[in-house]
């Protein structure tokens, strides 16, 4: 396995990255290419891969007003699923993350009910801060959680 940062010519890799994304979150909460495109661009994209195959994507984004990094997307394929992937890449990432910035903190959301995202980010060092509620519309709400450096 390969951690991997996504180039804006990657192609092939992008295209993978969309069809996980579908099969992990639904057609309502992966990325597609217009949102894709410019986080690769303007943000960064990682993933785990093996043979060319991205088994793991993350998508991060560097906050304007202080030195936060916001981990906007975070999965491990469904095949890959509860292998250790998501462990040793979200390890991956926190390291990869303090060897191109000086930060303070990072930070994702997960849903309230995805309690083995949850445990995972904790084991990890992540904490929850609060609560966000109607965060991606009605009814949505989301946990803010924190990974102080």
């Amino acid at each position: 396995m390969n951690f991997i940062e996504i180039l804006p010519n990657n192609r092939e890799y992008i295209e993978q990255i969309i069809e996980i994304e579908e099969r992990v979150f639904g057609k309502n909460g992966g990325v597609d290419y217009w949102i894709l495109k410019p986080i690769v661009r303007y943000g960064k994209v990682v993933a785990i891969e093996k043979d060319n195959k991205v088994l793991a994507v993350a998508e991060l984004i560097n906050n304007w007003e202080n030195d936060t990094v916001y981990i906007y997307g975070f999965c491990v394929d469904i095949d890959y699923q509860f292998k250790g992937i998501g462990k040793y890449f979200l390890n991956e990432i926190i390291k990869y993350i303090l060897s191109k910035k000086t930060i303070n903190k990072i930070v994702l959301t997960v849903a309230k009910e995805n309690k083995k995202a949850i445990k995972l980010y904790e084991k990890l060092g992540f904490k929850i801060e609060k609560e966000l509620k109607d965060e991606y519309g009605n009814g949505i709400d989301r946990l803010y959680m924190v990974f102080k450096i």
